[in-house]
């Protein structure tokens, strides 16, 4: 890469471990360098149970790499290993041939370190020689001097050093050594076209460079003009830091003295106190264009929707470093990557809703502040609010840097313009509540109701890819980008009207919207959903619209990975397409140990019953054929999964999937019962009774798991109900408080019917039930189609018992082989053989009924126990009636194939029928629903359900590590002490492995009922796992739960009181009436003011127009008579007093030749110099998120705080800021702008302060020449444009008087 880009990119090494946490036991990932056909020089002593587990966790990871290993952590290592801080981190292990050894999980990760050049402590050589050939180096890998290098005085370098650096903007990772990754997936600093060429690769675009899209409003440069402006560069330096720090003042300054459009400027102005960026929390005070770019968006804005100002601000990258939610990750994530405990950060959750859009209090329309009886203020928000909101902050990061923005080095990722991207991976998934007392991503329509053939819809959205295949808003596998990987993409039938409409004649549209239903055609009719389609030779991604999943449902379904010792075994939602088909059939183990598939597409998603469908049978396999692994992702089984709950002692809840564990960890980290804590927050219908709420109302009461934690595990069930049955007298308040889950519109062949009070409801069959739909607007213009019904989660527990685990190893045995296995719960099981039995005693407290399931593992036909409960054998009923064998001899004629139940003889389990396996006799066992007869030791098709003993045993894909957990039956215990015993049936000579049994009651109800309404979510909780690309947490529904969390604040009562208060304060009222802050609500939420026959705004909630014509054309603002109520109007701000001096006396960078003197600089700058520090206020340099001044102010003396006046401006009229404000006017008057008697500029030459007109010393000078006759129309003049009329007669007398003994007029007015 040196040679071709110029750029120093390495692998790393030397990177050292020091913390026992690093040992690959302790951690969830570990990194192994692999060291092929080499015996370990020293390898580590460790205990078998280690060793054990290490070395199952290498060899069963499906990491390709040649030269290093990531392996997910085992729990099955021997504590002894990892327990001690002397216990050795860099342990090698011998593996077959290999040697693995364990290495820092940073360890051969490739760098480009060109960023790191110029900051590098060191200095630069040291981080270039390796490159260059240093001490004849390879030029691929850099040393980390962990113990440095005494002979060439390189210093011990701490592992802090790289942990603080690493990964930042200046060490850019690009991949492991050894990865092979597309080119479009390199880093931009290495997608040049010579790395493409020498790679074979393709750049992007054009094989000749790249297109750059600009900025927002960007203009070619324009070299006439005299002065420009500096890049921060790593090239060279040729300007000075102040120099660069005062750029962006200069720009700012300019455009607010000079440009016409001055009520925008000053809208912008007043927004940009409102939502502030402070310079000391942001590393960048050099540049320019970052912060130019921040405040555009103000200026773009100033007129339009405020919405847009709040959307654009929050994805600011710089925003999120000023409130550090940039790189903020969800707990799920962080626990599952680094095994610690974390929070969101909370930072931008409070300020975006204290200072950008609601405030600390509830406000009425006016202004005025909401208050109890008490007469104490009701609060806006929560600190609950907060955390819920903090994690719908998670995610955020910067874009990949492009060409023409304003860069600090080389190589650098760090993109500050453009809006920032979302990682999906890092998002909390979990539902979120909001201020109403509901969740983010109420009234929004279910993705149950939408996803069916909705790419086929009217308002159906398809994005142009190009010749891209690779979706952008979902996520595919990295290898899908991979030409020679020949991935199948759903291409349409070119007849198809969907086809037609993207086709569109050949002119490709970037944004498709049907505008239509359509009919399905070819691959259409046959798949579920879209996920991206070929149209010709160009690609178009379906972008489902905005949907969201309950967190509880019914008849949820288990999904695991292509392998089932993969993490991800977990509950889905059958009637959502998140995963796809493997087809099997369960009574057949080499179709248990190997599913097929028959996907219509690559990636391809469908439900449940599709997949069942599909296939004709699904099992619970143990792998999906591994041809082309990369394909494979999450996949259906028939298994029936459970949605558990725990609820901490606040009564926030987290979900777990109970479900399950085919091998070691295989359920994901933030869904499995002990370790997940991502807890949030519900509404119980009964405040503040849950289980655990008290402690006579504990867990244990309520019949539910006591956690270590203190937390309360629980069942659940999910009840659908209507919300109305009468229709007679509901308003519009109450459907939108009421009903939450929202509709496309009202429901085929119902009937609408005007109920009065705004209110719609349409019926089928003239009931008011739950299919019905109400039809409602809100005082914001949103109109609402909302379904009439109600999903409430019912807490429950387990009559009688917990669900508890009996060892196999613990029990009585007869005849059995006791194994070890890392996998089974209590690293070992029982091997059956003939006439072998377990036999466990149980004590139960309540006599009654009992679930009763087994975890085992087996790699044969499905084989039976016999169940005794206290010597009573448990049986079930026979699927079909017995009936006599039929034998066609040893090899049956090919017309008698599919062989029927009972038929033989068969030799594999593909001659029998679809639910028949081939029954290979032994002479001994009897075949189920046969009747026995002389042909009984033969072969013979049969049905597993005509099995009558206590449980059966379906085929899981091994003996010893393919876990499965049978169905749960039905037993019956004694109060007190029982027996149960699971024993190979009389006539079989062995049964399935069984590591455990496990006991449980049935469903009870709670002490006290608890229930709450089921909480939305946008995002899915199916995580991503290798090959990256295959989970359903997607950037699509990241981006959607943002815009519903910004609209949820938008739209709140507060925002149009909140925002027109401080507006009106920036307009020169700092005490607003009520009258005057309804009126300007008025407008901000109709989106329309009007002012004799003119009328402003664009009719919509959130003009920005309407709302600054009401506030500087109302009466208030416009009225003489008004001006003498002493509380009217506010002091100045600093800034604007300086601005309106110049604009008005005319300021002129433009310095006359016609001056006598030497010949004078012409046409600078505008270069008010570090302002802030003199007057306490100037353009980007905010000290605090409050903004220069607080909206609250009342001065601490004099009558505004008698009178309880609030006045902002007066914080900062501070004597030395007043003292240099009078000053610096004083300068400007007299000499220019410049350093002379502190003025407001620097170094503006050498000459004199000389008032003598000739300005020599100075940028620009003020070149108003007064109007009037003489010196009496002139005074008047100046008044007039100084002080807006105001200057009183007898003062005006008082200048007159005081300036007439001057004879020099041109003195007079300096």
């Amino acid at each position: 890469f040196y040679s071709l880009t110029g750029h120093y990119v390495y692998a790393i090494r030397g990177l050292a471990m020091e913390e026992l946490h690093e040992h690959p036991c302790s951690k969830p990932k570990s990194r192994w360098e692999i060291s092929t056909g080499v015996t370990c020089p020293s390898a580590t002593v460790l205990n078998a149970d280690t060793v054990t587990a290490l070395t199952d966790a290498i060899t069963k990871s499906f990491d390709s790499n040649p030269f290093v290993k990531d392996v997910t952590r085992t729990l099955l290592c021997d504590p002894s290993d990892y327990d001690d801080s002397t216990d050795e981190l860099d342990i090698q292990l011998q593996i077959g041939s290999d040697c693995y050894t364990h290495v820092h999980p940073d360890h051969l990760n490739v760098y480009d370190f060109s960023g790191w050049v110029s900051v590098h402590n060191g200095g630069a050589y040291n981080i270039q020689k390796w490159a260059e050939g240093f001490d004849g180096h390879e030029g691929w890998y850099l040393m980390y001097p962990y113990v440095g290098v005494s002979e060439r005085n390189v210093p011990q370098h701490p592992m802090s050093r790289w942990y603080n650096n690493g990964n930042g903007d200046n060490i850019v990772y690009v991949a492991r050594l050894g990865d092979s990754l597309p080119y479009r997936d390199l880093i931009d600093g290495l997608k040049t076209d010579a790395v493409a060429n020498y790679f074979g690769a393709l750049a992007p675009g054009s094989a000749q460079g790249l297109i750059i899209c600009g900025s927002h409003g960007e203009v070619a440069n324009d070299p006439s003009l005299l002065e420009g402006f500096d890049l921060h560069s790593d090239e060279q330096s040729t300007t000075g830091s102040d120099e660069m720090d005062n750029q962006k003042h200069v720009v700012w300054t300019e455009v607010n003295l000079k440009s016409n459009d001055q009520l925008r400027q000053r809208v912008a102005w007043a927004l940009s106190q409102i939502l502030t960026l402070v310079p000391g929390n942001i590393n960048g005070a050099e540049r320019t264009e970052m912060y130019t770019y921040y405040y555009d968006i103000l200026v773009r804005h100033a007129f339009g929707n405020y919405r847009d100002i709040l959307g654009e601000v929050s994805f600011s990258p710089l925003m999120a470093e000023h409130l550090s939610y940039l790189k903020s990750k969800s707990h799920s994530y962080v626990f599952s990557n680094s095994n610690m405990v974390s929070r969101a950060d909370e930072n931008y959750a409070r300020e975006v809703m204290q200072l950008f859009s609601i405030g600390l209090v509830k406000l009425n329309k006016d202004g005025t502040i909401q208050v109890y009886d008490s007469g104490v203020p009701l609060q806006a928000y929560t600190n609950e609010d907060i955390e819920s909101f903090a994690r719908a902050w998670t995610g955020f990061d910067r874009t990949a840097a492009r060409g023409n923005i304003e860069q600090i080095s080389r190589g650098s990722t760090d993109n500050r313009l453009d809006p920032m991207q979302v990682v999906p991976d890092w998002r909390d998934p979990f539902p979120k509540s909001n201020l109403d007392g509901g969740f983010i991503g109420d009234k929004y329509e279910l993705c149950v109701d939408v996803n069916y053939k909705s790419f086929l819809k009217k308002g159906a959205h398809y994005r142009l890819l190009g010749g891209s295949s690779s979706p952008e808003m979902t996520k595919d596998p990295s290898y899908f980008s991979d030409p020679a990987n020949s991935v199948l993409r759903a291409e349409l039938d070119p007849t198809s009207a969907l086809y037609l409409r993207l086709y569109n004649g050949g002119d490709y549209e970037l944004d498709v919207l049907l505008e239509n239903d359509m009919t399905c055609t070819g691959i259409e009719c046959n798949v579920d959903t879209l996920r991206v389609v070929k149209v010709g030779n160009v690609y178009y991604e379906f972008v489902e619209k905005p949907c969201i999943q309950l967190a509880f449902y019914r008849d949820a379904k288990r999904i695991q990975g292509r392998d089932n010792r993969n993490q991800g075994q977990m509950c889905a939602n059958p009637d959502l397409p998140h995963a796809r088909e493997a087809c099997c059939r369960g009574e057949r183990y080499r179709e248990v140990r190997s599913a097929s598939t028959s996907y219509l597409y690559d990636g391809e998603r469908m439900t449940f019953s599709t997949a069942a469908e599909r296939c004709g049978s699904l099992c619970i396999f143990e792998n999906v054929n591994n041809e082309n692994w990369w394909k494979k992702g999450y996949h259906w089984t028939p298994k029936d999964c459970s949605i558990l709950v725990k609820i901490n002692s606040e009564g926030y809840i987290a979900i777990v999937h109970d479900t399950d564990i085919a091998y070691i960890n295989t359920i994901p980290y933030h869904v499995q019962e002990e370790s997940t804590l991502n807890w949030f927050r519900v509404f119980w219908d009964v405040d503040g009774v849950y289980p655990g709420s008290s402690d006579s109302n504990n867990c244990a009461a309520n019949n539910c798991k006591a956690m270590n934690d203190g937390s309360c595990l629980c069942k659940t069930s999910v009840t659908e109900s209507p919300v109305f049955s009468d229709t007679s007298a509901i308003s519009v308040t109450e459907v939108l408080s009421q009903l939450f889950i929202g509709a496309s519109g009202p429901p085929p062949g119902s009937v609408g019917t005007d109920i009065g009070n705004g209110v719609i409801v349409y019926k089928l069959d003239s009931i008011v039930d739950e299919r019905s739909v109400f039809e409602a607007s809100d005082d914001k213009g949103r109109v609402f189609f909302l379904k009439n019904v109600r999903s409430t989660v019912n807490i429950e527990g387990w009559e009688g018992k917990i669900p508890e685990i009996y060892e196999a190893e613990d029990a009585t045995t007869y005849n059995v082989t006791v194994k070890s296995s890392s996998s089974a719960t209590g690293g070992k099981y029982i091997d059956y053989d003939l006439e072998s039995y377990l036999e466990w005693n149980v004590a139960v407290n309540t006599p009654g009924t009992y679930k009763l399931s087994f975890r085992y593992a087996l790699d044969s036909h499905p084989r039976p126990l016999s169940i005794f409960v206290n010597s009573v054998e448990v049986t079930k009923e026979a699927a079909n009636p017995t009936i006599p064998v039929v034998y066609y001899g040893g090899s049956p004629s090919a017309d008698k194939f599919p062989l029927q139940r009972c038929e033989g003889d068969c030799d594999n389990d593909n001659h029998c029928a679809d639910g028949l396996f081939c029954k290979q006799n032994n002479a001994l066992e009897e075949n189920p629903g046969c009747e026995i007869g002389s042909g009984n030791s033969r072969d013979y098709c049969v049905d597993p359900l005509d099995y009558t003993h206590g449980v059966l045993f379906y085929p899981t894909g091994g003996w010893s590590s393919d876990w499965l957990n049978t169905d749960p039956i039905e037993i019956y215990l004694a109060a007190g002490q029982n027996t149960i015993r699971a024993q190979v049936p009389v006539g079989y000579k062995d049964g399935p492995n069984i590591d455990h049994m496990k006991l449980g009651g049935i469903t009870a109800e709670l002490l006290q009922p608890a229930s709450f309404r089921n909480p939305p979510h946008f995002m899915s909780l199916i995580p991503d796992y290798s090959p990256y690309g295959v989970g359903e947490m997607n950037l699509r529904d990241a981006l959607y739960e943002t815009d519903a969390v910004l609209d949820h604040y938008f739209y709140q009562d507060n925002v149009a009181p909140f925002l027109c208060t401080r507006m009106i304060q920036r307009f020169g009222m700092s005490n607003p009436s009520p009258r005057y802050v309804e009126a300007c609500s008025t407008a901000f939420k109709s989106g329309t003011y009007s002012s004799g026959s003119a009328s402003f705004g664009s009719g919509e909630y959130g003009s920005l127009e309407a709302m600054v014509a009401a506030i500087v054309l109302d009466n208030e603002a416009t009225s003489s008579s008004v001006s003498m109520d002493p509380g009217h109007g506010s002091v100045k701000e600093p800034i604007l007093k300086v601005l309106a001096l110049m604009r008005s006396m005319e300021y002129q960078t433009k310095i006359p030749d016609t001056l006598q003197g030497p010949p004078m600089h012409n046409d600078y700058q505008v270069k008010l110099w570090y302002i802030h520090e003199k007057i306490g206020q100037g353009p980007y340099e905010f000290p605090t998120v409050f903004s220069f001044f607080l909206p609250e102010y009342i001065p601490d003396n004099g009558p505004a705080l008698a009178a309880k006046y609030i006045s902002p401006e007066t914080m900062i009229l501070t004597m030395p800021n007043t003292v240099s404000l009078l000053n610096g006017m004083f300068s400007l008057i007299k000499y220019g702008l410049g350093d002379c008697n502190n003025g407001f500029s620097r170094y503006p030459g050498y000459s004199g302060c000389n008032d003598d007109g000739k300005y020599e010393r100075s940028f620009g000078r003020l070149s108003y020449e007064p109007m009037g006759e003489n010196l009496s129309q002139k005074i008047a003049d100046l008044a007039l444009l100084l002080t807006a009329g105001r200057l009183s007669g007898q003062n005006q007398a008082t200048i007159e008087q005081t300036c007439g003994t001057e004879p020099n007029e041109a003195s007079i007015l300096r």
